[in-house]
């Protein structure tokens, strides 16, 4: 979306505006809590994370952080508290979501003078998968039906992309339950994160939809770092495995030119301009307990795309926007004819204090 048509929808980014609640109360207006900052951490392949500090909460008769109300505010936000985090521009109730999760930090400080402020924060709802270790074993089954299985074990909602091969066995030993959901995310080049609904999400990286928004530099976008780099690049990527029944060997290849979110050269292939030579080229090459033709070019593919999304990375920083999100594109101009192009987001922080709303945010590509 053009800057001009989110400027007009967020009535042209003024007064920045944010609203956390609790129980659907908005803590500052129903339990009249004071927050002067507000700040939300979204990450792909971990637990999204939010932030903010309750400040002229101190009761030096009472010694105890109390509401406007003269309730006990540690009674109110603790540990495993459900919150919701929305930010946006305009009147505080209309804003969208920018996370739910809960309560996981508290902390504070008595100085020598000047008052005690709070300092609460907490991660989404796959928090108690970051919890304690498992172990499971699945036979005959794909990995996206485990992981169904556990985002039910953990009262999650799914939005999972059905993998293609069956496994004649899935084990989790000894592993975090998001540790090990994240490892077959990057067997089968998936993403997985979960959203401001509390939805998890496991699919491939959403890296060639259109734009969410475009960001001229100078305007929308108030600083980008991009950094391109060859080193640890490769330009073919070779897995090898046993067919048991066969008993021969079995050899997946991808090469350069097969990653996702292609817009330009990849590292891949400016490495072949280097080296003409095929059988010189570099190359990683895996040893891994894959069965068929099928899982070791999965295995393959995934493991070159993994490297070469580590190609092309940058640092932003924007005006505050609550379109960028993880696992979404953003088009960058005025940038010269290399670096204005579309970049997959990989992580965004929203923050909104005394100098109103920014957002800083990482981006990935394959190509340049």
């Amino acid at each position: 979306m053009e800057l001009v048509a989110l400027s007009s929808q967020y009535a042209n980014f003024y007064a920045p505006a944010f609203s956390i609640r609790v129980a659907r109360d908005d803590i500052m207006r129903d339990r009249l809590i004071a927050v002067s900052q507000v700040e939300v951490d979204l990450q792909l392949g971990s637990p999204s994370r939010f932030a903010f500090t309750v400040t002229n909460c101190w009761s030096n008769k009472l010694h105890a952080f109390k509401t406007g109300r003269g309730d006990d505010i540690l009674d109110f936000l603790k540990f495993g508290t459900e919150v919701e985090v929305f930010m946006g521009y305009g009147d505080a109730k209309s804003v969208p979501i920018a996370m739910a999760g809960m309560i996981t930090e508290i902390s504070t400080d008595f100085p020598e003078s000047g008052s005690p402020e709070l300092n609460i924060a907490g991660y989404d709802h796959g928090f108690p998968m970051t919890i304690g270790k498992n172990s499971r074993t699945w036979k005959d089954y794909r990995d996206s039906d485990a992981v169904r299985e556990i985002a039910s074990f953990n009262n999650l909602q799914s939005k999972i992309e059905t993998t293609a091969d069956v496994q004649k066995q899935i084990e989790q030993n000894q592993q975090g339950d998001w540790e090990f959901i994240k490892k077959l995310a990057e067997q089968n080049h998936f993403e997985v994160y979960i959203d401001e609904r509390r939805v998890l999400h496991f699919a491939r990286p959403n890296d060639d939809a259109t734009a969410a928004v475009k960001l001229p530099y100078g305007q929308g976008l108030l600083s980008f770092k991009p950094e391109a780099n060859l080193a640890g690049q490769v330009s073919k990527v070779e897995v090898y495995g046993w067919d048991p029944k066969r008993k021969e060997r079995i050899l997946g290849v991808a090469r350069a030119g097969e990653e996702s979110g292609r817009q330009g050269r990849s590292a891949g292939e400016l490495l072949k301009t280097f080296v003409r030579d095929p059988d010189k080229e570099p190359t990683l090459r895996f040893r891994l307990p894959v069965f068929t033709q099928a899982e070791a070019e999965k295995r393959a593919k995934a493991a070159l795309n993994e490297t070469a999304k580590k190609f092309l990375t940058g640092d932003a920083e924007a005006i505050g926007l609550p379109d960028l999100r993880p696992d979404r594109n953003v088009s960058l101009d005025g940038l010269g004819e290399s670096f204005s192009k579309t970049y997959y987001i990989q992580q965004a922080t929203h923050k909104i204090d005394g100098n109103g709303y920014r957002t800083r945010f990482k981006v990935k590509e394959t190509a340049l």
